[in-house]
């Protein structure tokens, strides 16, 4: 798989320095909040885990393999995951 290839198909994501970047707004503070205790359970199942910033109702998530600081095919699956947890 050509995971540069693949990370320019996902929609809304940002490719910067071989992570995948991309904030996600919510209403209030506590949808933000559920969303990302979601995206945990499903980082912990997989053992494989975004960076994951918190400001109020955004939340950035970052995939990237943190070990190599380099983006591979387990980041591609963590974006698409991303993305159907927020719906």
């Amino acid at each position: 798989m050509d995971v540069k290839a693949e990370a320019e198909k996902l929609e809304g994501w940002e490719l910067k320095d071989e992570k995948l970047i991309k904030k996600f707004k919510f209403e209030r503070f506590l949808d933000g909040i559920e969303f990302v205790n979601m995206l945990a359970q499903h980082a912990e199942k997989e053992q494989h885990h975004p960076g994951i910033r918190i400001n109020y109702t955004t939340v950035t998530v970052v995939w990237t393999t943190f070990s190599t600081h380099e983006l591979k095919e387990r980041d591609i699956e963590g974006a698409k995951a991303t993305d159907k947890i927020y719906g």
